[in-house]
């Protein structure tokens, strides 16, 4: 084992220690983190950026006083650790959380996973993982573009986590994953996102994610731009598309959300048709996998949705004691350990209909192939959301009592990225400058759903913390109003 790998383990086991003889911690939970990771940036004119780095560092998450806060450093030494133990039980007394949080102290957890790779990301050299993403931007080479520009980074990650309660695992993911853009001369920049926890076997496949985007590149650069009437619209949404706005759904199913006040929806609300069946689920390999969550508990499925009604909110373990529930591993870890976990969907599946491809675009006016980031229409939801936030869930009570409601909670307007005219279930021109409107009822307005289904990844920001995501959905039909985007 080498210095660092063991550095980090004895920080983590003397923080461990000295939270375990503080009163004033109730419960914690420490976590040792040894990552090797990889940045590149490639544009038109060759790698501008690419780096190969080791990073080591703590996090820890302590109750105190009810409620809960969270820290991550880079320094191990012992006084900086004590630092940030102090820091995170002031922080815990400063919030005078209204209702204390509630933790498990009785379930332990032993155990190791070695995550999903067969071949690790950082055993391929960085010249070669340059090279893979120098030949993915090469497949538009007959295209004319203003702009192409990709992000690749990966880490292999070697954790330890540790709680005062006496749960111990190690787990090793090695996580990678390629952000590119295909910016077309006269038409709409076209984005993609792919990752994996799969490890060297990423870089054979991430070609065709290169190849797809540019394939849908040339379909858009040789549409002509066609008007579309704003107003209600019978859509037809790709499984990409409809597996974003899934997503975005996804977060009116967590409970801090709920709890908020922020959530349209409730445990057994009629969302959308008998047909539509949603569950969290866990795949090996898939760019969302961990063996267990931050608050090291197994990472199992969930059926979220059946029968088109809600049958079940995404919890930690806090408010899953609350709800006198059981906690299934929603409690995310951030990207890069420095955010706290967030209640959140690993990756979320839902199930396909039986509507092929003409079916579903019968009768649809347009076909929407993505969606940008989606944009809350209530402000208070918007700097909710996007604002910071304490690592204790049940905080959230406090914020709901201090808000007013609002018409517009649990709407948003979706830019759409990619898209076209219908006429007669064929593409007759591209649709640029328009969004979708959703609201609360919008499912309920699906018609079809289709039965080829495709995954779609990315990363979400929840109170400042960047979550992956990933959804395996089929197409779908619906009514929704269509605006010019502003």
């Amino acid at each position: 084992m080498s210095d660092e790998r063991e550095d980090v383990l004895d920080a983590m086991d003397w923080l461990l220690d000295s939270l375990e003889s503080d009163d004033a911690v109730s419960y914690a939970e420490v976590g040792g983190v040894y990552q090797e990771k990889t940045d590149i940036v490639v544009t038109d004119d060759g790698p501008r950026n690419r780096t190969a780095f080791t990073e080591t560092g703590v996090w820890l998450r302590v109750f105190a006083d009810g409620a809960a806060d969270y820290r991550y450093t880079n320094s191990l030494d012992e006084e900086a650790l004590r630092d940030e133990a102090d820091r995170a039980i002031r922080s815990g007394q400063v919030l005078a959380q209204d209702e204390p949080g509630r933790f498990d102290a009785y379930t332990t957890h032993r155990g190791t996973h070695g995550g999903w790779a067969s071949e690790g990301i950082h055993e391929r050299d960085l010249d070669e993982k340059v090279s893979v993403i120098e030949a993915g931007l090469a497949a538009a080479d007959d295209l004319d573009l203003d702009r192409r520009w990709a992000n690749y980074n990966d880490a292999h990650i070697e954790e330890a986590v540790g709680t005062t309660t006496g749960s111990v695992v190690r787990t090793t993911l090695d996580r990678a994953r390629v952000n590119f853009s295909l910016t077309l001369a006269d038409g709409p920049k076209v984005s993609r996102y792919a990752g994996s926890t799969e490890g060297a076997a990423f870089l054979e496949e991430v070609t065709d994610a290169f190849e797809v985007a540019a394939a849908d590149a040339r379909a858009l650069a040789s549409a002509d731009p066609v008007d579309t009437s704003p107003g209600e619209t019978t859509v037809a949404l790709s499984p990409e598309a409809a597996g974003q706005l899934f997503h975005f759904v996804s977060h009116y199913l967590e409970c801090d959300t709920c709890y908020m006040g922020l959530s349209p929806y409730a445990v057994g609300d009629r969302i959308g048709p008998a047909e539509l069946a949603i569950e969290d689920t866990v795949h090996a390999g898939s760019w969302t996998a961990r063996a267990y969550d931050a608050e090291v508990k197994p990472t199992t499925p969930t059926r979220l949705v059946s029968n088109g009604r809600i049958e079940r909110l995404l919890h930690n373990t806090t408010t899953a004691g609350e709800e006198d529930t059981y906690p299934t591993g929603n409690s995310v870890p951030s990207l890069g350990f420095s955010e706290p976990p967030r209640i959140h969907a690993r990756h979320l599946e839902v199930a396909a209909g039986d509507a092929d491809a003409t079916a579903l675009r019968a009768n649809a006016d347009v076909y929407v192939e993505r969606f940008k980031r989606p944009w809350f229409r209530d402000e208070f939801e918007r700097v909710q959301r996007s604002g910071v936030f304490p690592a204790s869930a049940l905080y959230a009570k406090d914020i709901d009592r201090k808000s007013i409601d609002s018409p517009d909670r649990g709407s948003a307007e979706f830019p759409i990225a990619e898209a076209y005219r219908l006429e007669d279930g064929e593409r007759a021109g591209r649709v640029d400058g328009m969004s979708l409107e959703y609201t609360p009822d919008a499912l309920r307005t699906v018609s079809r759903i289709g039965d080829v289904r495709r995954t779609v990844t990315g990363v979400c920001d929840k109170h400042k913390s960047r979550l992956p995501f990933a959804v395996t959905a089929p197409g779908v039909r619906m009514e929704a109003p269509l605006t010019e985007r502003n």
